[in-house]
């Protein structure tokens, strides 16, 4: 697995499906026991080890860890399976990035010239007979996925259909299941980035012209380039956009500054006071109390703290 690939995606997984800090320093704890483990396929670790690693501190069975464990799961970032008696449970991790598939022209040409030869025309359009009725019968016993609620292409389908109910409250109510699979193939297929169908979809129900033309995932998926090109040649032309996107550069910033924090935190088995020096050579203005609130967010806004919009 690579370790930068592999948190990167997390990252960007957290832009439709965030997670609070216990998760997310959960997860960091597992991936630096697995990295030390070789990256095995599965590997065990105690419920207490994880706790310390991830500053957790409470072990009940109703604690944190086990909401966060929980939230991990549900989220398909992790899987998990207890032993018996007091034996440590077995975990693996979700891989979240992908590789593209490589194909050789020059081993297809030989094998297909080489069979050509070996075999008679009669055998070869048997065969391609043969090959094409099988693909008709897969496709025929093929099932149709489907999507829950949680699943990224439904998000993505659900928010295209609340942009475009904004523009028109008697919008009809679309096959949201269809529209997720679409979505689906936008990325996967497309190779289209999901936060960034996000921000095209949100930008073409703000044009006058787009608003009125995207009114389903087929539709946009088939002018996504186009929508992509004219959302970005608009972007900065007016003031109120050179604006927004100096705080979008910010948010990114402040999103690599938090996980970096993160990381080092992790990367440090949770020592603080070890990884003030490692993040300061890489933000100088970051403080003690600035990474507590970026570790514990959700201790600093209970205690009355104010957001700062990271």
């Amino acid at each position: 697995m690579n370790y930068l690939l592999q948190i990167n995606a997390f990252y960007d997984r957290l832009e439709l499906n965030p997670l609070n800090s216990s998760e997310i320093a959960l997860w960091h704890a597992l991936m630096s026991i697995n990295n030390k483990a070789a990256w095995s396929n599965t590997f065990t670790v105690a419920s207490s080890v994880l706790c310390r690693r991830s500053g957790i501190k409470d072990t009940s069975k109703s604690s944190n860890f086990y909401k966060a464990r929980n939230a991990l799961t549900q989220q398909g970032f992790i899987t998990w399976e207890s032993r018996k008696g007091n034996q440590s449970a077995k975990y693996s991790i979700t891989k979240l990035y992908g590789n593209l598939s490589t194909y050789s022209v020059d081993n297809s040409v030989d094998s297909s010239v080489g069979n050509g030869v070996d075999s008679g025309v009669d055998n070869s359009v048997a065969l391609n007979k043969h090959k094409q009725k099988q693909k008709k019968t897969s496709r025929r016993n093929r099932k149709k996925p489907v999507y829950d609620q949680a699943n990224d292409f439904m998000k993505l389908a659900v928010y295209l259909q609340k942009q475009i109910m904004l523009n028109n409250p008697d919008f009809k109510q679309p096959n949201l299941q269809t529209w997720a699979d679409d979505m689906r193939k936008l990325v996967e297929l497309d190779h289209r980035d999901k936060h960034q169908v996000a921000l095209v979809i949100k930008w073409c129900q703000h044009d006058s012209f787009w608003s009125t033309n995207i009114l389903s995932a087929r539709k946009l998926r088939d002018q996504y380039d186009q929508l992509y090109l004219k959302m970005k040649a608009d972007q900065g032309s007016t003031p109120e956009q050179r604006v927004s996107k100096k705080q979008d550069e910010h948010k990114k910033w402040l999103r690599d500054r938090d996980k970096f924090v993160l990381y080092k935190y992790s990367e440090t088995g949770n020592d603080l006071d070890e990884a003030m020096p490692i993040i300061q050579a890489e933000y100088p203005q970051v403080t003690k109390a600035e990474a507590e609130r970026i570790l514990h967010p959700e201790l600093y806004l209970a205690a009355g703290g104010v957001d700062d919009g990271h």
